[in-house]
């Protein structure tokens, strides 16, 4: 069966691509399938009984490690606060939103 994956970002892209080549399998995209698209022909269970749990543990382990690293990067070398200020929206967009 041919699976369709839509990356949300590349160093997820890398992982299943990693994680199929590892499995022998051979992944690939159609011409002018967008870059965040993986294709590979696989069997069903193998995706839901070993790849995808495998895909969804490493990524979230890539995830949390990768804005680790973000974050430090940025509060050595540019500021220590990055976090951003969240304001409630001005009356005049309230109001107009409203109708």
């Amino acid at each position: 069966m041919e699976y369709k994956f839509s990356m949300t970002n590349g160093w997820s892209r890398k992982l299943i691509i990693a994680l199929l080549r590892r499995y022998g399998l051979n992944p690939y995209r159609y011409t002018r399938q967008r870059r965040t698209t993986v294709m590979v022909k696989i069997s069903r269970s193998f995706v839901d009984e070993t790849l995808w749990p495998e895909f969804t543990e490493l990524n979230e382990t890539l995830t949390t490690y990768l804005d680790s690293i973000t974050s430090r990067i940025i509060s050595e070398s540019i500021f220590t606060d990055s976090e951003e200020t969240v304001l409630n929206e001005p009356e005049h967009l309230v109001a107009s939103s409203a109708t």
